[in-house]
């Protein structure tokens, strides 16, 4: 009711205490997006993590796997993922240099149109704050018992001013195990000197086996970065010496009824490279911008092998190469309004080897392998949705010793996400590309293996093509479980592989390489990361299902499951970390080869604050074998059991220790120069 014609006074209302329920407010960890998924990582990953490998592998993303034992970094589809940091490539020494303390968030994009990612199909991009002004160093020590010396040591120092950053990387590895080398046993299909057909198997056990190499790189680094402009030129130089390789024995033959015989192999090596990249990417008006990235690498290598029986003449070989590569990728974008994107990009380059043989054999080989890619791209991207598609020509030339092949084809990229929310995301990517044998396996060189095995390439490889599908989705409910679902298809027609054959009268077998058969692969998986007790445990189970098929020479199926396990428990500034991996099988789609390994798991503790970071590891720690890999090999002509003995699967304990000091107003670390690499290599081994 409406009151105005009078007053009620004074109204006093008593104070009733309310209890309010609890609020907590919980950032979100991980979202989709249509060109990307985006991932924060907590504390407690950063903490526990002594690089960047190792954060994606605390983060446990779904979307990719990191390969245990070379770290690699690769989609579930099996194409490898590149690293960026802050929107620039990151070699694998970078990443070790990280300090992850800093990092503020990782993104997993696929077919990125950003120039500044230079055309890769998958990244990954770690977003580090820049530095104000200072620097900082931080000293690594990889130390390894039970397996022999494994000793790795590393320095990094960082120094900024203003837009400038400069990095400075010096290294020292040195390696020494006296388990490393391969048992085989080989069935050879021969004549005698009547010209009948006989079988002859061959056994190959070690008795003593040392191996030696030490590396040392160093690197430099400039980098002129602001919004608009970012300028890296990178200079690098390593050494690599394998001064002791050898493998002494006992050889037998069936049939044969004179006592064992021994052997001894001898293989030695050097390798010295010299390597600049650059990054020169301009953001110009009216959404344009553009990216070119010129690469060159030297490299001088040496390589001998001594191989002596009690039973057959030694054989002597000596190699000296000179590699040259050189390639330049430029990149030029538009972007249309918000939704539509333009890119055009060309590649050139050329890959120059210059190889002496002497000994046994003398030969002069003169190689090269020139390309040309030209591409157009275009991207769609709404709210939900985002498609990809580009296509070009590509055009090859090798010459081997003046031998000429020429291949021209269009390949082809297509890739749509629908995000209908940042909690679900479909993908489907398809490609038609074109596979070009590398140099190691056109030469036409005759090199011998042992008594009754020769080596050779094949000038007159064509370049094949493969085609594939995969399709995923990838489900974020909460912070606490994301998962990851795929299948993956892809074909091969008219692949390479290598293939035995008859030679010297049949006498022997030689090993050659030849168009042949199709090669087809289809695999279902699944990712999944767990968090339980206020996040302090995560589980990660990755389950998949393989499906091989060859057709031609090597006729084979093969239809392997693998499974990989990882949990982690965080407590305070300590974590306790255990992984589990199935033997790793597979067909070798370039050799008529089965591989399985032995299955791999390891126990870790560590301790870490901002600066600090200590781990001990135990892998295996119940396996006392040194056979850690078995290959089996299927021709018509030849066929070979080989055990692989190394340490990865041995028992072992292994401490990592880093320290970083910084100074300087505000220290944004990350970004750490690292090793480059060499050029790539034609000698035969």
């Amino acid at each position: 009711r409406s009151c105005s014609g009078f007053n009620i006074g004074t109204v006093i209302m008593p104070v009733n205490a309310t209890q309010l329920g609890q609020v907590k407010v919980e950032a979100q960890a991980a979202s989709a997006y249509p060109d990307r998924t985006v991932y924060i990582p907590n504390n407690r990953h950063k903490n526990a993590s002594q690089n960047a490998t190792d954060l994606l592998r605390q983060m446990a993303i779904p979307q990719i796997y990191i390969n245990p034992e070379d770290n690699s970094v690769k989609d579930n589809a099996g194409t490898p993922v590149t690293v960026f940091i802050n929107y620039m490539q990151a070699s694998q020494e970078e990443m070790k240099g990280l300090r992850t303390a800093d990092v503020r968030r990782v993104e997993y994009l696929e077919n990125p149109m950003d120039p500044r990612f230079r055309g890769v199909q998958r990244a990954i991009n770690i977003i580090v704050q820049e530095y104000v002004y200072g620097g900082y160093t931080k000293i690594s020590a990889d130390e390894t018992a039970f397996t022999g010396l494994d000793s790795e040591t590393s320095i990094f120092s960082k120094f900024a001013y203003k837009k400038m950053t400069y990095d400075l990387f010096v290294a020292s590895n040195n390696w020494r195990f006296r388990h490393l080398y391969n048992d085989t046993e080989g069935t050879y299909s021969l004549k005698d000197n009547a010209g009948n057909d006989f079988s002859l198997v061959r056994k190959e056990t070690t008795d003593k086996a040392d191996f030696r190499e030490n590396q040392y790189p160093v690197t430099f680094r400039a980098t002129y970065n602001t919004e608009k402009v970012q300028i890296r030129n990178t200079v690098g130089y390593s050494h690599t010496s394998v001064p002791v390789t050898s493998q002494i024995g006992t050889l037998s033959y069936v049939p044969e009824t004179a006592e064992n015989h021994t052997f001894e192999r001898i293989n030695p090596e050097r390798s010295n490279s010299m390597n600049y990249n650059g990054t020169f990417y301009f953001a110009l008006p009216k959404d344009f911008s553009i990216d070119v990235s010129p690469e060159f690498t030297y490299t001088h290598n040496n390589n001998a092998l001594t191989y002596s029986t009690s039973s057959s003449e030694t054989i002597y070989r000596y190699a000296r190469e000179n590699a040259y590569n050189y390639r330049v990728d430029a990149n030029i974008n538009k972007r249309f309004g918000q939704k539509h994107t333009l890119m055009f990009g060309l590649t050139g380059g050329d890959l120059i080897n210059r190889l002496r043989y002497s000994g046994n054999a003398v030969y002069s080989d003169r190689f090269n392998i020139a390309f040309v890619w030209s591409r157009l791209c275009y991207r769609l991207m709404t709210k939900k949705f985002n498609l990809y598609a580009d296509a070009g020509v590509s055009w090859e030339e090798s010459d081997i010793n003046g031998f000429k092949n020429h291949d021209t084809y269009i390949p082809i990229h297509i890739s749509s996400r629908f995000t209908p929310n940042s909690k679900n995301a479909f993908g489907a990517h398809f490609f038609y590309v074109s596979s070009t044998p590398g140099i190691i396996v056109k030469v036409s060189d005759v090199l011998q293996e042992n008594e009754f095995m020769y080596i050779t390439g094949n000038p007159a490889l064509k370049n094949f093509r493969s085609t594939g599908l995969s399709l995923d989705y990838s489900w974020i409910p909460s912070n606490q479980f994301t998962l990851n679902a795929f299948y993956n298809f892809s074909g091969t027609i008219d692949r390479m592989i290598a293939v035995y054959e008859p030679f010297k009268n049949g006498q022997a077998v030689i090993r050659t390489l030849a168009n042949d058969g199709n090669f087809i692969k289809n695999e279902i998986g699944l990712a999944a990361n767990l968090k339980l007790f206020n996040n302090n445990l995560q589980l990660y189970a990755r389950p998949t299902q393989s499906f091989y098929h060859s057709t031609g020479t090597f006729n084979k199926t093969y239809n392997p499951f693998q499974f990989m396990a990882q949990a982690t428990y965080y407590l305070n500034q300590f974590y306790f970390m255990t992984t589990y991996r199935t033997p790793a099988k597979w067909m070798f789609s370039d050799s008529p080869i089965l591989y399985k390994s032995r299955c791999n798991y390891s126990f870790a503790a560590g301790w870490s604050n901002r600066d600090w970071n200590i781990r001990l590891t135990g892998y295996n720690i119940f396996n006392t074998r040194w056979d850690n890999a078995y290959y089996e090999l299927y021709s018509p002509f030849y066929k070979q059991y080989k055990t692989q003995y190394g340490v990865f699967a041995h028992a072992q304990l292994n401490l990592t220790v880093t320290y970083t000091f910084g100074y300087g107003k505000k220290v944004q670390r990350g970004n750490e120069v690292g090793e480059q690499r060499g050029a790539a290599s034609a000698i035969i081994k």
